[in-house]
């Protein structure tokens, strides 16, 4: 495997588990007392009770503004997703407030909740890169929902400033247990139902981190079943100069809801005292059926030596998995997966990148959610950093490898084929396209025809994901341009 392979992350800040948001927004003890596969629809942006997907593009150029980015919206339906029912959102289209400019990057971060309450799910959509002025203050970083209707998304609102300092990291959650959707950034907590001018029921100062590093993703879910949101947060060193420190300051940071919203950042330790380490990707769900809702993050690091030379000894491509208890997070012992763990096809390798990105879901209705782990580093028939999808079956006990199974573009029914840097599993998603109970997989591509990107999208079966059936879409099919676009970067969590 290629050691110096690297893969741009545009998003990694919006995380939502599976199981926390309903079209509703509204989280109750009641739903977290059930197994994750009975749980609401989270998803549906025009309220016909199929999930639909939002991804995004944030390299692709609008107006001849490269890097502006636009997001592509596909409706849920019997037959799974739907291509026919693309919708394509850059902020030219009528009712989207601003302008496309180069290096806006609208669409590099998503989100999803029933801002209103209206029964209708909202898309939260950052656009990271945007330079901007509110009351006389400049802004780095905007934020804008796209109103969910009977007919879909449409029109536009910019939020509130305060909830972004230029990372464009919001989460969104019922962080205080009133029944409305809230949305949490980096410094405030902004709580719902909002109006259709973007002005939240009331606002709240709160911090995702206690110290000078980046927020590298964020999630909610119920960790401990209260019936309020909670928040974990992943935070990394700025400065990556020095290969020495490619490790320091990796941390997992827990925020407890509570009815008067989010508790200070906890650092999330293990039974001997030693900070749990963090990642780059994190995703909640319930994958022990408990009815509460588990850590699972992603740290697809090639460790160093103090030379800066890379350590084949420690490469630490791997998963993590915390289990939520009715005390919180259970950090005492972690627990790890990677591509050496009996069950878990293939083998540790520099450069696979095993964790870029984690989503959590049921995919065959058993009670259980499953992981989806990206590979975009993954080498194989002799074709360089084509990529692959692990998806690990959740259990009573929790995830322990056994039964995985892998996906790529050369799986048979899997349209195309692996190519060279295609990067197939850079983002992932689990959601209920068609409405039977189970979780399909979609994966992102970011770096398919030269960095065009597509996404794939499977069906799921009692037996868990299948090819039969799957579709896959890019710039072509959504009229787009496909340069440098990297659709697929993001996807809604």
């Amino acid at each position: 495997m290629s050691e110096s392979v690297v893969v741009p992350r545009t998003r990694r800040a919006v995380a939502v588990a599976i199981a926390l948001l309903a079209a509703t927004g509204v989280v109750s003890p009641l739903a977290h007392a059930q197994p994750a596969a009975v749980k609401s629809v989270r998803q549906d942006f025009n309220g016909d009770g199929y999930e639909d997907l939002a991804t995004g593009a944030p390299g692709a150029t609008v107006g001849g503004k490269q890097a502006a980015g636009y997001v592509a919206v596909v409706y849920g339906s019997a037959h799974g997703l739907n291509l026919a029912s693309k919708q394509v959102f850059t902020q030219a289209t009528p009712g989207v407030p601003g302008t496309p400019e180069a290096g806006d990057d609208f669409g590099a971060h998503l989100a999803a909740g029933d801002l209103d309450g209206d029964g209708y799910t909202d898309l939260v959509v950052p656009a990271a890169g945007e330079r901007w002025t509110q009351g006389g203050v400049a802004r780095h970083g905007s934020v804008t929902v796209l109103w969910g209707g009977k007919s879909g998304l449409s029109g536009g609102t910019i939020l509130p400033g305060a909830l972004t300092d230029g990372s464009a990291r919001v989460v969104a959650g019922d962080f205080d247990g009133d029944g409305h959707a809230d949305l949490a950034g980096p410094s405030s907590l902004e709580s719902g139902p909002f109006s259709r001018t973007g002005v939240p029921a009331r606002s709240q100062d709160i911090s995702f981190t206690d110290a000078d590093v980046q927020v590298l993703d964020v999630a909610s879910g119920d960790v401990d079943g209260d019936g309020i949101g909670d928040v974990v947060v992943l935070t990394g060193p700025y400065d990556f100069d020095d290969p020495g420190d490619q490790n320091v300051g990796h941390t997992l940071l827990y925020l407890h809801g509570t009815r008067n919203g989010l508790a200070s950042p906890v650092h999330l330790k293990d039974g001997e005292g030693r900070e749990i380490e963090g990642g780059e990707s994190i995703a909640l769900g319930d994958v022990n059926g408990d009815g509460r809702d588990d850590l699972v993050f992603g740290r697809p690091r090639v460790a160093y030596s103090g030379e800066g030379t890379p350590d084949p000894s420690e490469y630490g491509e791997r998963i993590g998995i915390v289990l939520g208890t009715a005390q919180g997070p259970q950090t005492a012992d972690p627990r790890t997966i990677d591509q050496d763990t009996p069950g878990v096809p293939g083998a540790t390798e520099s450069g696979d990148l095993f964790g870029t990105d984690v989503a959590v879901g049921d995919v065959n209705g058993d009670g259980y959610a499953d992981i989806a782990v990206g590979i975009p580093g993954e080498d194989f028939s002799g074709v360089t950093d084509a990529g692959t999808v692990a998806v690990v079956p959740g259990s009573a006990s929790g995830p322990t490898g056994a039964g995985t199974k892998v996906f790529s573009q050369n799986t048979a029914g899997v349209p195309g084929t692996a190519e060279r840097a295609d990067h197939f599993g850079g983002a992932v998603t689990l959601l209920d396209g068609d409405k039977d109970g189970r979780a399909d997989l979609v994966v992102g591509a970011p770096g398919e025809n030269s960095n065009a990107g597509s996404v794939w999208g499977f069906r799921s079966t009692a037996s868990g994901v299948t090819t039969t059936g799957s579709i896959s879409f890019g710039a072509k099919a959504l009229g787009t341009d496909p340069e440098l676009a990297r659709l697929g970067s993001e996807f809604t969590r």
